[in-house]
């Protein structure tokens, strides 16, 4: 049945006026009349020869040397089986009839009937002249010896197009198979130049960065003709029409086609014609697949279409490895990530120490796997501690070497020196000669003494902190440029007394930077505010409190920066 659900019919599969040219000269040959008809009884052919076919008869019959196709050799016609110039075989014929009654046998039947002889010649050639249908023997010799040209073209190509289904069905599942892109190429190249038949074939790969046509796999190609030069698409005709809508490019002589970029290695290498199919996938450009041959041929349809067929399963194939290996390569960078993660995770304390008058606890919440917020506790004598909250600009692994980078600089440096304006000065030193431009940090660092309740501190760019007293807020001072901006900048310090009571907020802007559903930041007055209600409680409250109040503001969307908190309470 054909795709739309209609019966077949005969005329589906010979044509008509082919249908009437078989009956006419049946009809003459076997003295008959006949006619043709579909499967509903309908006539497909008209009951009497056309005028085509008489006339054709009339011409045999006058002279048998105008005929073209069957040629009278002796006294038998031979009809050659040919498809163009090309002859396969012939088809002969040779008349029977009353001039083919042996010589003695008429002798016999005269001697035995008491007859004449000549008479009896007379008649056996008038019989036979009744009964020549000689020309329509002869057309219908013609006819056959075409119908079995055209049958047997036609099965050598069934038998081709066979083939070459079969083969794109081959390359199709050797595609689906491949898994490592540089195998799923060169496997490609080489089956490609044997489906085609062709001396040899290539693969080229668009650049994902550039418009250069870099070679993936080749097949029967010299080394000095692969290292021929680069290939641009900007540069090569051949491939921009390869690629175009048209799909494939064609070049007949590569030493003389002004398309050529390279005609003289072309040459040399003993490439003649070149067929080109661009690949493309989802409408993207890929690359292009070539074949080449050794003598100048031209390219018919067919196998055009066999090449765009395999360039368009090769452009899916290249592209689902490449996903295969980028899926493959991401699955390995979580791996370090978080690996990575773990590492970072170990550098915050577990726990805050335990200082005499100082309640102290820590939050940390990382929007990605890596931060670049961090917060360090640093036990120093005499129930002394210090407290750092930092934030790198970025997010992610770069900003997460930073941040251990500053955080191993800052420990190294307030091991020696007492003055922290000095410790912050070193660390910006080698943050602006080891960092880029856009690379800075915002830091809190400050050293608290807890038996004379006593804060000293030095901001640098960072979020100011907030003091609770007495149901107040308030933010402590901070003039200090970022580090790793300005390799001059002179830090200052400043000293806080603390009170009984007396509650500290050191955070990232990740939590006054929060946004609603709306759009709405959580917003520095909002933490105050939130700090203020929570103030009574334990340190490790006040922090899960701020929190708390942030994430129901938020709601369920997911945070876009990380957010750090550090709560020391005077008890």
């Amino acid at each position: 049945m054909p795709p739309d659900g209609s019966p077949l019919k005969l005329t589906d599969f010979v044509d008509a006026a082919i249908l009437q040219e078989i009956q006419d000269a049946f009809a003459a040959v076997a003295s008959v009349r006949a006619a043709i008809f579909d499967a509903d009884g309908q006539p497909l052919t008209q009951p009497t020869p056309s005028r085509e076919f008489l006339a054709r008869q009339r011409s045999i019959a006058e002279t048998e040397a105008r005929l073209e196709g069957p040629q009278k050799e002796g006294r038998e016609y031979v009809a050659p089986i040919q498809i163009g110039r090309h002859r396969f075989g012939t088809i002969r014929m040779k008349p029977l009839g009353g001039a083919d009654i042996d010589e003695g046998k008429l002798a016999h039947i005269a001697e035995k009937f008491a007859l004449d002889l000549k008479q009896i010649r007379s008649i056996n050639g008038s019989l036979a002249r009744l009964k020549d249908n000689r020309p329509a023997a002869i057309q219908f010799l013609y006819l056959l010896a075409n119908a079995i040209a055209r049958l047997g073209h036609q099965e050598y190509q069934l038998r081709q197009r066979v083939d070459e289904l079969t083969a794109v069905y081959n390359v199709a599942t050797m595609l689906a198979e491949s898994r490592d892109l540089q195998t799923l190429l060169q496997r490609t190249a080489e089956v490609v130049a044997s489906v085609m038949q062709v001396k040899a074939s290539s693969i080229r790969l668009l650049a994902r960065d550039s418009d250069d046509l870099v070679i993936g796999a080749v097949h029967n190609l010299s080394p000095q003709y692969v290292a021929k030069g680069p290939i641009r698409l900007s540069e090569s005709p051949i491939d921009q029409e390869a690629l175009s809508g048209q799909g494939f490019a064609s070049v007949a002589n590569l030493a003389v086609d002004q398309r050529a970029v390279y005609p003289q290695d072309a040459a040399r290498e003993g490439i003649v014609s070149e067929l080109s199919a661009g690949m493309r996938y989802k409408g993207r450009p890929v690359g292009v697949i070539r074949v080449y041959t050794d003598r100048e041929q031209a390219f018919a349809p067919i196998r055009i279409a066999l090449l765009r067929s395999i360039a368009a399963q090769a452009a899916a194939a290249i592209e689902n490895a490449r996903l295969l290996e980028e899926s493959i390569a991401r699955a390995a960078l979580e791996k370090q990530v978080q690996m990575a993660a773990s590492v970072q995770r170990r550098l915050l304390p577990k726990e805050p120490p335990h200082v005499e008058g100082i309640d102290l606890s820590a939050i940390y919440v990382p929007s990605y796997a890596l931060g670049g917020d961090f917060y360090d506790f640093i036990r120093f004598p005499d129930d002394n501690v210090g407290i750092v909250v930092a934030d790198v600009s970025g997010k992610g692994i770069p900003a997460s070497l930073i941040m251990a980078s500053v955080r191993s600089a800052l420990r190294a440096q307030v091991d020696n020196l007492y003055y922290l304006y000095e410790a912050m000065s070193r660390v910006n030193l080698m943050l602006c000669r080891d960092s880029e431009p856009t690379e800075f940090v915002t830091l809190f660092y400050g050293v608290l003494d807890g038996r004379n309740g006593r804060l000293t501190y030095c901001s640098a760019g960072h979020p100011p902190g907030l003091l609770l007293r007495q149901g107040k807020v308030t933010e402590l001072d901070s003039a200090n440029l970022v580090l790793g901006v300005n390799p001059e900048e002179q830090f200052q310090q400043s000293i806080l007394d603390l009170r009984s009571g007396d509650a500290l907020l050191f955070y990232t802007d990740g939590l006054f930077d929060a946004v609603a559903p709306t759009g709405e930041r959580f917003g520095r007055a909002r933490i105050a505010e939130v700090f203020a209600r929570h103030g009574d409680s334990p340190a490790g409250a006040i922090a899960h409190g701020i929190l708390w109040e942030m994430r129901k503001f938020v709601g369920i969307a997911k945070p876009t920066d990380d957010v750090t908190m550090v709560v020391a309470k005077a008890e």
